[in-house]
């Protein structure tokens, strides 16, 4: 299946009438949508700061705050902010990637004061101390070697993204490197938040059943105090010229063969012409993702050589991304044989110009996906709070669909031809040693994690739900 994590159309433009911004003198951005089909609200606050972010020796230093972030403040104990909420029927959670952190909650509309009075209070005043950090990184550090380290496919992306990018900071993993996570120190952690975490550098997202007007000034009320960062510094994130094609091959113990493919692309952040990020949108669906995309149709259902096959752009990236495309050949049949199968594909995208109604087929299922994406309030402010974050802005992505109906069979050949191209591309082969009987492989069913989306994309501090599983 298709993966909309990077790739939600947004709600109609009846939902951007609803939808209202407000800036506080701090310069909290405050994003509201009315929704008045049930008595529920999600608030979100993101802040713009992830793993892209941190220096070498502190990779890793975002999600381990996201996981102190639940620990306590001046006037409230260690999960306390977790309990008042399931106390009053709502959900928490938070998740870190690349690109941001953000914390939510979901709950009764009539309760949206305490969620903000809470967010408010551990954007100021979070306790950090040795007794609760210590214990903690030991929990970050087993999780590392719980979902990476024990895991052969997330072991092998992690080579893999550090194959792929030469200089850029999402070569790195969201979780770090364990000699990061074990250096880490108390006042690292410290800097970070007074860094980070403040208003100037933060976006709150409130979407359901409230008025705009009343939420401003609730927003005012608990967050306009707050003084601005003036320490808050983003890099100069860049990627050295790739020369030609890269190619990693592990032979490590695992239960299946995987290939993985990733052409280097630009994002709706940094393209030049974002005319060039809608194409790639469209032919990489055309390509791989759904049911009847061209390398699932031909390798999955008709000549059955492959288990699974996946494609993800994540084209709202802050930086420069990649259109990666992931393969799980059956019992027999090799990796280089899938890898030349799906390279035939992106050459006939290439010198044969996709029909009218295959293009208008693709565009039709986003189409779909945005009906249905109406229906959760959630997806609306992950929406909403993801754009601004990331900086392509929530009113851009509600054009999505106008302009991907501008897009043309030409306009698909021409991008194919100069982004999927050797220049850009990495390859990834693990090739699978047996697994001693004493180590069974993490993954319960790996043909169903086939890299379809990058491997801790988000972590999420508690226990995953189905509203926070993707970033």
């Amino acid at each position: 299946m298709v993966n909309f994590a990077g790739a939600n159309p947004a709600a109609p433009s009846s939902f951007a009438e609803n939808t209202f911004e407000h800036q506080l003198d701090n310069g909290l951005k405050i994003i509201v949508r009315e929704n008045h089909r049930a008595p529920v609200v999600t608030t979100m606050v993101w802040y713009k700061v992830g793993s892209v972010d941190e220096p070498r020796g502190l990779g890793g230093i975002s999600h381990m705050l996201e996981h102190m972030m639940f620990k306590g403040t001046d006037t409230l104990g260690p999960n306390e902010h977790s309990t008042i909420i399931a106390n009053l029927g709502g959900r928490d959670n938070a998740f870190t990637s690349y690109d941001y952190t953000a914390y939510f909650e979901n709950l009764p509309s009539w309760e949206l004061e305490t969620a903000l009075k809470l967010e408010a209070d551990r954007m100021q005043n979070l306790v950090l101390t040795e007794d609760d950090f210590t214990p903690e990184r030991l929990v970050v550090a087993n999780e590392r070697r719980q979902r990476t380290d024990s895991s052969p496919q997330a072991k092998f992306f992690e080579a893999f993204n550090a194959t792929v990018w030469n200089t850029s900071a999402y070569r790195n993993p969201i979780i770090g490197w364990m000699p990061e996570i074990e250096a880490w120190t108390l006042d690292d952690l410290k800097d970070w938040y007074a860094r980070y975490y403040a208003p100037n550098n933060a976006t709150l997202v409130v979407v359901g059943d409230v008025d705009a007007k009343q939420t401003f000034a609730l927003a005012e009320h608990y967050f306009g105090a707050i003084p601005k960062s003036e320490g808050i510094v983003h890099p100069n994130e860049f990627e050295t010229e790739q020369l030609g094609e890269k190619r990693i091959h592990l032979n490590i113990p695992a239960n299946m063969p995987l290939l993985l493919m990733a052409y280097k692309v630009p994002s709706i952040n940094t393209a030049d012409d974002k005319n060039d990020v809608y194409t790639l949108l469209l032919a990489s669906t055309i390509l791989d993702g759904l049911d009847s995309s061209r390398i699932t149709k031909r390798l999955v259902r008709q000549e059955q050589i492959a288990l699974s096959t996946g494609n993800y752009y994540s084209f709202d990236r802050r930086y420069d991304t990649t259109v990666l495309f992931s393969a799980v050949p059956t019992a027999g049949v090799s990796l280089s044989a899938i890898e030349a199968e799906i390279k035939a594909e992106i050459a006939r995208l290439q010198t044969e110009k996709v029909s009218k109604a295959e293009l208008k087929r693709i565009i039709n299922l986003y189409r779909a996906s945005e009906i249905y994406g109406q229906d959760s309030i959630y997806q609306q402010a992950m929406m909403l709070g993801s754009t601004t974050t990331t900086g392509e802005g929530w009113q851009n992505r509600e054009k999505l669909l106008d302009e991907l109906e501008k897009v043309t069979p030409e306009m698909i050949q021409e991008v194919a031809q100069r982004y999927f191209i050797d220049q850009r591309l990495t390859v990834g082969l693990l090739e699978p040693k047996a697994l001693p009987e004493s180590e069974p492989e993490s993954e319960s069913d790996p043909a169903m994690e086939s890299a379809i989306e990058p491997v801790t994309e988000s972590t999420d501090t508690k226990e995953s739900t189905d509203e926070s599983q993707g970033a």
